[in-house]
């Protein structure tokens, strides 16, 4: 029994070590941190695996805090294309389209998802642990698992040991399979940016395209209804973990574009309707959630709803069912 005992101490020692004395939350305050104050530049290969597996997306990626440039490098097809995020606007740029499209920042948004994930980790809705991992990008890292509090797997991040910095982060779906991974294949940490690496400029000839009209944000469906003249569909239940986060107002021309945005802290999924006409490709919507994989659209009467998101496709077919 003694013998056990000293085993255990032996191994609590060695896991305090590896883990430099610091508990999951605070890896996890750590990366948030990171994801505003670090600058870095190197080259990013995401990938997804299900529902269908698609060719892997390379990117070289310049950050400094909350503002990023992203050059496409590879499948060829979107070779050329880059993305500026100056933390207030965003720019898609589009070269065999010869246009530039602009966006609000998405990086309000990703603040606000962040902390609603760090709120649900502190009333214990998700479980957060933190364990040794193998090096990616050549660079020492700590592996945070998300789960959610019945014990089905969410998230996995590989984080810089020094820095603080996402390396790779994989996206899973409750039976554990890997749906979404995004890792650095390499890095340049911390790196000398330049600040005009993250100027909007782009070919004399190419056309500005303003994508996003201004935009109300508000607190609960009940705020937003008398601004409307059609009854605001909403889903009779949300799966588990899942909560209303905010409501949009937008105009496009004289008529109102209604957005609910759902988050359980690591995926979002957003409900749109209007009575404006949307087009199939629907450059307005996609620009709103840049992972998603998943787009339905649909007529009730003579509103036009469009179900958008990176949520587990359980819970996109799931929320799809409920509205009314």
């Amino acid at each position: 029994m003694r013998k056990l005992s000293i085993i255990i101490a032996v191994l609590s020692l060695g896991w305090c070590a590896s883990a430099q004395g610091q508990t999951p939350v605070q890896w996890l305050d750590r990366m948030e941190r990171a994801e505003r104050t670090v600058s870095l530049e190197g080259v990013r290969v995401t990938q997804f695996f299900l529902p269908v597996p698609t060719p892997p997306v390379e990117e070289h990626i310049v950050r400094s805090g909350v503002r990023y440039r992203v050059e496409y490098l590879r499948p060829l097809l979107r070779r050329g294309e880059v993305l500026i995020d100056d933390g207030v606007r965003r720019f898609h740029f589009v070269p065999h389209l010869k246009k530039v499209q602009v966006f609000p920042s998405e990086q309000p948004l990703m603040l606000r998802r962040r902390q609603e994930m760090l709120k649900r980790l502190r009333w214990g809705e998700l479980v957060l642990e933190a364990k040794d991992a193998e090096p990616v990008a050549g660079r020492q890292t700590v592996l945070l698992v998300m789960k959610s509090a019945q014990g089905k797997p969410l998230r996995r991040w590989w984080i810089d040991r020094e820095y603080g910095v996402i390396l790779r982060m994989e996206e899973l779906t409750p039976r554990g399979e890997v749906r979404l991974r995004t890792e650095y294949v390499r890095l340049t940490i911390p790196a000398d940016i330049r600040p005009d690496r993250f100027a909007p400029r782009f070919p004399a000839q190419v056309q500005q395209q303003n994508i996003l009209p201004p935009t109300r944000v508000f607190a609960s469906v009940e705020e937003v209804q008398p601004l409307v003249s059609f009854p605001i569909r909403q889903p009779r239940e949300l799966p588990t973990g899942y909560r209303l986060t905010e409501v949009r107002l937008r105009l496009i021309g004289m008529r109102p574009l209604v957005s609910l945005h759902y988050s359980d802290g690591v995926s979002s999924i957003a409900l749109f309707q209007t009575r404006a006409p949307l087009r199939d490709d629907m450059p307005l919507l996609r620009s709103l959630s840049p992972l998603a994989v998943k787009v339905e659209k649909w007529r009730d009467g003579d509103v036009t709803l469009v179900l958008i998101g990176n949520a587990p496709p359980e819970v996109f077919q799931q929320i799809r069912k409920a509205v009314r």
